[in-house]
């Protein structure tokens, strides 16, 4: 029995230039669709009707935590010689098996949330709903780069280049959850104790090495950036629950 794994092949698909400031239309409207998303699954099993500003409330802070992450990463990502465009989260490979995998890919992050939240009755709010798809800058590499050599294996994107840009949405997810605890335990603003939840919440979801998730592209990018990620948001998850 042979066990087979890898990350996602490089696409040669070029990723679509921005044209709504960073963002592409296609990553904005996925973007919108998973704030929409998340601020359901959040209220889970109690539907609000009669609490708007609870509901508007919630849906700000979803706002700022998905478009903090992705932001971020977009910012980060031309430093290691790629652009990178959001979408919704898609598994074709389902498991380490060589043949494991759909003939099209599914968009797990549309149903696999909803499954969840609905059949666990709100105990359990999964937020594992947007990844990102690649394009490498082989030009910027070389001019990075120093000698023929060193050019040679710089010219092509590695597993690294995944990892640091995924790093960079998890830190700026606990850089909110600190902001959120400062807000809420100094100046006794209840938003922030959600902020601060939610956001640890949706890093630890993504966390998860599966799939095409920014856990997996941050576990086999650099494992110890992993571990070392992991065990902040536990920290914080501890935190936020106390």
């Amino acid at each position: 029995m042979r066990w087979h794994y890898s990350l996602p092949k490089k696409s040669k698909k070029k990723v679509s230039d921005p044209n709504l400031g960073i963002f592409t239309t296609k990553e904005l409207v996925w973007m919108i669709i998973a704030i929409i998303i998340s601020t359901f699954i959040s209220f889970l099993p109690i539907i609000p009707n009669d609490a708007p500003i609870t509901a508007l409330t919630r849906l700000i802070i979803f706002t700022i935590i998905i478009f903090t992450s992705v932001t971020t990463k977009k910012l980060i990502a031309p430093n290691y010689s790629i652009k990178i465009e959001h979408k919704i989260w898609s598994l074709q490979r389902w498991s380490y098996y060589k043949r494991a995998h759909f003939k099209k890919p599914v968009p797990i992050g549309l149903i696999l949330p909803f499954f969840i939240a609905l059949f666990s009755i709100g105990y359990v709010k999964p937020f594992a709903l947007l990844q990102f798809d690649i394009e490498n800058i082989p030009e910027k590499r070389i001019l990075k780069a120093k000698g023929n050599r060193r050019n040679e294996r710089k010219e092509f994107v590695n597993d690294e280049d995944y990892g640091y840009t995924a790093a960079a949405g998890f830190y700026s997810l606990l850089i909110l959850a600190v902001l959120g605890g400062i807000l809420s335990y100094y100046f006794n603003i209840n938003v922030g104790h959600d902020l601060a939840k939610y956001s640890i919440f949706f890093g630890l979801w993504n966390l998860i090495p599966y799939g095409q998730l920014d856990g997996t592209k941050l576990f086999f990018g650099i494992t110890v950036g992993w571990v070392f990620i992991l065990t902040l948001f536990l920290i914080g998850l501890v935190l936020v629950l106390l």
